[in-house]
């Protein structure tokens, strides 16, 4: 019993000044935002959960919004010229390709000026479909 108060005794006049220091300076110091709008802001999200989750919501996405956008606009200037939509696809065009296009697009195999449908209703298509009486 009489260690304890002897180690009680010695960690009160260690650490008591110290704490008292850190104490006063963070008084000192304060907080930066005016009692008034703490207190209006408490009156607001802070007395009931359901108005302090959707601050805590509500902060979340637009943290989002803000941090994607961001992280967005530093990826694309980044990696200007790298992308799929900021390469200049005019410099890899050449005549061959214009030539090619021409060429595929008379082998698909349209016969423009055959007029033989088969849709029409034509009785010669019943061949063998004939029941014998």
């Amino acid at each position: 019993m009489l260690f304890s108060r002897i180690a009680q005794s010695t960690r009160q006049a260690v650490t008591g000044p110290l704490l008292r220091r850190q104490t006063t300076l963070s008084a000192k110091t304060g907080v930066p935002i005016s009692p008034s709008f703490l207190s209006g802001w408490y009156n607001i999200f802070g007395k009931s959960n359901i108005a302090y989750i959707g601050w805590v919501m509500g902060g979340v996405v637009f943290s989002e919004l803000i941090f994607g956008y961001g992280t967005d606009a530093v990826w694309k200037s980044v990696n200007h010229g790298r992308t799929f939509e900021t390469i200049d696809w005019s410099k890899f065009k050449t005549d061959d390709d214009e030539d090619e296009e021409d060429d595929d697009d008379d082998d698909d195999g349209d016969n423009e000026g055959n007029d033989d449908d088969d849709d029409d209703d034509d009785d010669d298509d019943d061949e063998g479909n004939d029941v014998p009486n």
